[in-house]
């Protein structure tokens, strides 16, 4: 009886490298983001995001995300795809994202105030009720005399 030839252990590692050099490898683990929860986000009041979002939490944060943000290069194609410094990428549609970092209790909200390619704008001291984190007197990071009233809700949809 013919046994099938196995393949050789540096073909594989070879065919390996070209899937990865011409990005056909992917990460089994890897999901795509889908509009998976419904989110709220209130700065003073303003409502921010108040539409289904992508939601995803770890052990001690969460982020949050409406899908709407695009980044491009000056060549106008997406930066997620083209290749293109930082210093090089504007925002050419606003959209909203963020993370909650939890601690014992109280988190801190990091947000990109709609517009930014960052989450640089953060608040302390939230806690939770129920799908909300709140503070109706969050500190703003770094001036411990401002603060502002955050509210973030999210739930499974």
């Amino acid at each position: 009886m013919h046994k099938p030839a196995t393949p050789q252990p540096v073909l594989i590692i070879v065919l390996a490298g070209l899937f990865a050099l011409f990005g056909l490898w992917t990460d089994a683990t890897a999901q795509p983001r889908t509009l998976n929860a419904k989110c709220t986000l209130k700065i003073d009041g303003v409502v921010q995001i108040d539409d289904r979002c992508h939601f995803s939490s770890t052990a001690d944060s969460d982020s949050f995300d409406d899908l709407r943000l695009l980044v491009v290069c000056p060549n106008g194609r997406d930066a997620a795809v083209a290749d293109c410094a930082g210093y090089e990428q504007r925002v050419a549609r606003q959209g909203v994202f963020g993370y909650l970092f939890r601690d014992s209790g109280v988190a801190r909200l990091c947000w990109n105030e709609g517009s930014m390619r960052k989450a640089q704008s953060c608040f302390e001291g939230l806690r939770r009720t129920g799908a909300c984190w709140s503070n109706p007197r969050a500190t703003v990071s770094g001036d411990a005399s401002r603060s502002r009233s955050v509210e973030l809700c999210a739930w499974r949809s």
